[in-house]
């Protein structure tokens, strides 16, 4: 799977198209998002339940971890969400690239590379990096189908992170695969949604077990939507401190 993205990045498919003002990535490492409108949609969803929920406001600071391809940030220019500024992150430093330089619409938007392991998206960068943020530089801390692909140790030392740069009114939105009645973490489980291929594919918790992860980081359980994300059956986390 790293081998075909990193051969598709090469041959060009990262370019750029344009669609509706935006500048939108050719080749998408987001599961079943080939379609612009769909891509699109996907992120008006979770904009739109996070201002339902009242999580995302024109004051908000933003970390978009596992940023990707800035799905989240070309979401805000579409619907012109009014926040107060926005960084996205990501440990694969050709998506950066590829945000920097078509999705800096306004200052507001920014995007760092942030070389941590990871044994899908990262595997020959050496152990996890602390984030390069000071204390309580954010209101809301949103990850898309990350945790999806991490481990325990890896969630933990990140709750660790979050919590020392998330303001103390401040909010974590995540997706992850949480089920009750299965195994506390099982890496790829069998006959689980669909095929799993390579390495953390798709992570699942056992919901008591994954909240206890969140509460041993200072973090309090706000909200939980069982697979809220159809297409991918993630579950939603909200997390307060």
């Amino acid at each position: 799977m790293l081998k075909t993205i990193r051969n598709l990045f090469k041959s060009g498919h990262n370019q750029t198209i344009s669609y509706k003002g935006l500048n939108l990535p050719n080749f998408r490492t987001n599961q079943q998002l080939s379609s612009n409108e769909d891509y699109l949609n996907s992120g008006i969803e979770q904009v739109d339940f996070l201002k339902e929920k009242g999580l995302l406001t024109n004051s908000s600071k933003i970390l978009d971890f596992g940023c990707g391809q800035g799905r989240l940030a070309n979401t805000l220019e579409y619907t012109n969400t009014p926040f107060s500024s926005y960084t996205g992150i990501d440990t694969d430093k050709k998506s950066i690239d590829w945000c920097n330089k078509n999705l800096r619409y306004k200052d507001a938007y920014n995007f760092i590379h942030l070389s941590a392991h990871n044994a899908r998206y990262n595997k020959r960068a050496e152990g996890l990096q602390e984030l390069p943020f000071d204390k309580d530089s954010f209101d809301l801390i949103f990850l898309n189908s990350v945790f999806s692909h991490m481990l325990t140790n890896d969630i933990q030392f990140y709750l660790n992170q979050f919590n020392r740069v998330l303001h103390k009114n401040g909010a974590v939105y995540l997706t992850a695969f949480v089920e009750n009645d299965v195994p506390d973490v099982e890496e790829n489980p069998q006959n689980y949604i669909a095929e799993s291929t390579g390495a953390l594919h798709r992570v699942r918790y056992e919901k008591n077990f994954f909240i206890s992860l969140m509460e041993n980081a200072n973090f309090r359980l706000h909200g939980f939507y069982h697979q809220q994300i159809d297409r991918t059956k993630q579950s939603v986390v909200i997390l307060k401190k």
